[in-house]
């Protein structure tokens, strides 16, 4: 079974106060993405509703899509790019930011529910829940931060200093569901 994805939906807020918040992890991995996948590629709109660049994979064509809708409207730039190029949603790959996770930690996971990520809900209700997923984790929240406040605040040094490494992961885990599909992704990097 082919299980390969074909549109990454990396989510994120457009808007400069929000660049190398926790919750734009998923730009951040859009990123440095869109130059190992897609080298010498510009983002192009879509619609007004997301910026994308496209790459081919084993002669089809692939996706990468940043969201330009805020977090809360994302699934509005996936099911649209996603609909016109006729991507099922079993080959749409969401990837951002878990509370639920430490920082650092990477999971990918075939379907499941949105938690309490109002960016995967958005996506969910636009395409349903039949579609695979990259968390990453920016956890643990400290007590005292409201959540919202924690996930729109900025990386600390720590954090900063490994962010590098973190999003090279990622982006290996994703250049491999496009490449090799969700399981094979599955079985090599879940296990960090």
């Amino acid at each position: 079974m082919n299980d390969r994805i074909k549109l990454a939906a990396l989510l994120g807020n457009p808007g400069p106060e929000y660049e190398r918040t926790r919750h734009n992890i998923g730009f951040l991995t859009a990123d440095l993405a869109a130059e190992r996948l897609a080298p010498g590629e510009r983002w192009r709109d879509w619609k007004g509703l997301g910026l994308y660049v496209e790459f081919p994979v084993g002669g089809e064509r692939c996706f990468l899509l940043k969201p330009q809708t805020y977090m809360n409207l994302s699934g509005q730039a996936v099911q649209s790019l996603g609909g016109f190029y006729k991507v099922p949603p079993a080959a749409v790959m969401p990837v951002y930011d878990d509370l639920a996770l430490p920082f650092g930690k990477l999971r990918i996971r075939k379907d499941g529910s949105a938690g309490s990520h109002n960016g995967m809900a958005s996506v969910i209700s636009a395409i349903g829940p039949a579609c695979p997923r990259l968390r990453l984790g920016i956890g643990p929240r400290p007590s005292h931060i409201e959540g919202k406040n924690f996930v729109l605040s900025k990386f600390n040094k720590e954090e900063g200093e490994r962010l590098p490494e973190f999003l090279g992961r990622a982006c290996d885990a994703l250049e491999s569901a496009f490449r090799d599909g969700v399981e094979k992704a599955m079985n090599r990097y879940n296990h960090d």
